[in-house]
């Protein structure tokens, strides 16, 4: 008989007691280990809505960086890949639904993840509201494509529609919104794919244009601005670590779908963009009085048959967008309750589908409401969606900085400091508050300036909010998954409150 084999046998017949592990997780309230790696793909890519991004980014890019926006769009790239590396510092050690949030909290503590948690904030639900006004767009533009008249009802139907489907799929179960949000994203990736192709082939020997690949005429403010603009288009690809709870094999997933995700969408926007700028300057497209610039492109290269079919795609990936988007918010709004730092209600998760319920019905009215204000007092589709793009890119370039500045503190703390990934980690924290700094300085000047008081105000409220509950008493932030008694061979449980290990 194999030794080795019958000692298993026999630690499994009769495992040796392992003390300190609970009966329960903090975070038992949600579906644990439900999740397979196509779900968290699907949250991560929806998150991004790389359609939806490479149809609508382009245009901004050149309104924003002029000559350097294939340049903007290759550095917004470059930047958002160490950021993935840094959190997968986190990711790849931390299972827990507060993502970024909790990260931070386990390397600059207290007040540095709560303002990372309040970045994360407006972040998501920003870029909900971003996608649920561009919903409205989208299909006006196909309407009025069709020659029908259009006002301010469709919009605000669209609006109102997509967001009480957003609550309602988020509240039977994560599998359900990761699925529908892949399906979703496919279909609307392989229309825009066909988009580009055709461009790319109609543009002929010059495929893009050389002024794009050596600008002539080029401004830091701009390309800095671009380049912000263009981490927008990869922003929620951490979302997939706010599932970690849920995923079942977090440590090797996660990090893998953060690497890859951003990735993909990279190849896919820089392309969007190299082909589309190139194709606004051969039509002779305005873009500061179009509205729908891609379908002057389209009809300029005798393609115009395909704006109706990409307008549906846009529109579905931006539904994509803000579900997964506020997937994630309400697991950062379940940390913060567990945590304490917002009301015991929010970390409640519904009896039978295991979803925060409590922190759905409190944040997709909001999220919901948002830009139905903006469209009913008069604020046009365009100009409401750069507001609320604004709030959104400040909030996560800060959530990003500050997890970033986290990373050394981190490994040093669990003795496992390393020099080259704490280099890679700071730099990015450079270079996306830089970033931020000129990004809103630029925009405080320009039309988009509400965006600019929004993303300063929802900081400042978060801030005495933070304020009020440390005067409630000492706040114990950081909370994580852990195993359970069930899951480890021989797991004793410990007293049922205790938090377990930070």
């Amino acid at each position: 008989m194999n030794p080795r084999g019958s000692a298993l046998d026999q630690a499994i017949a009769d495992p040796p007691p392992v003390t300190g592990v609970r009966d329960t997780s903090p975070m038992s309230g949600l579906h644990r280990r439900s999740l397979g790696f196509p779900g968290l793909l699907a949250q991560s890519v929806s998150a991004i809505a790389p359609c939806a991004a490479a149809a609508t980014i382009p245009a901004m890019l050149v309104t924003a960086s002029g000559d350097g926006a294939l340049w903007a769009a290759v550095l917004g790239a470059g930047l958002t890949l160490p950021v993935a590396a840094a959190i997968n510092q986190f990711t790849k050690r931390v299972a827990t639904a507060g993502s970024l949030y909790t990260f931070t909290a386990k390397g600059l503590g207290t007040t540095a993840a709560f303002l990372c948690g309040v970045g994360m904030i407006l972040g998501y639900a920003f870029i909900a509201m971003y996608s649920l006004a561009n919903i409205g767009l989208q299909l006006s533009n196909l309407l009025a494509a069709l020659g029908f008249g259009t006002g301010v009802l469709v919009p605000v139907l669209c609006v109102l529609g997509c967001g009480t489907a957003c609550a309602v799929v988020m509240l039977r179960g994560v599998r359900v919104s990761a699925r529908l949000s892949l399906l979703v994203e496919s279909v609307a990736v392989a229309v825009l794919v066909g988009l580009v192709v055709v461009l790319f082939l109609g543009q002929g020997r010059q495929p893009i244009a050389r002024d794009l690949l050596a600008p002539q005429h080029l401004s830091f403010a701009g390309l800095v601005t671009g380049v912000v603009i263009a981490i927008t288009a990869f922003v929620g690809f951490e979302s997939a670590a706010s599932l970690s709870v849920e995923a079942r094999r977090p440590f090797a997933a996660v990090p893998r779908v953060l690497i890859w995700s951003p990735i993909a969408t990279g190849v896919l926007v820089v392309a969007a963009t190299s082909v589309q700028t190139t194709g606004f300057r051969a039509a002779g497209v305005a873009l500061d009085q179009d509205s729908a610039p891609v379908h002057a492109l389209s009809s300029f290269y005798g393609v115009g048959w395909i704006s109706p079919i990409l307008d549906c795609g846009v529109a579905a990936s931006f539904f994509a967008c803000a579900l997964a988007s506020s997937t994630a918010l309400v697991r950062v709004l379940l940390s913060m309750g567990i945590d304490g730092v917002l009301p015991a209600a929010m970390s409640r998760t519904h009896p039978k589908f295991r979803t925060p319920h409590l922190a759905i019905g409190v944040s997709m009215p909001i999220v919901t409401a948002v830009p139905l204000v903006l469209l009913a007092v008069g604020v046009t589709s365009k100009t409401a969606v750069g507001i609320l793009l604004v709030v959104s890119a400040g909030g996560y370039v800060l959530a990003y900085t500050l997890v970033c500045l986290a990373v050394p503190f981190f490994l040093r703390r669990i003795g496992e400091f390393t020099l080259g990934p704490a280099a890679v980690a700071l730099a990015a924290a450079i270079g996306l508050a830089g970033c931020l700094l000129v990004f809103l300085g630029t925009e405080w000047r320009g039309p988009r300036s509400a965006g600019v008081w929004l993303f300063l105000l929802g900081v400042a409220l978060g801030l005495a909010a933070f304020r009020r509950a440390r005067q409630r008493g000492a706040l114990l932030v950081g909370t994580h998954d852990t195993p359970i008694g069930a899951e480890v061979l021989g797991g004793a449980a410990t007293v049922p409150g205790d938090r377990g290990p930070e």
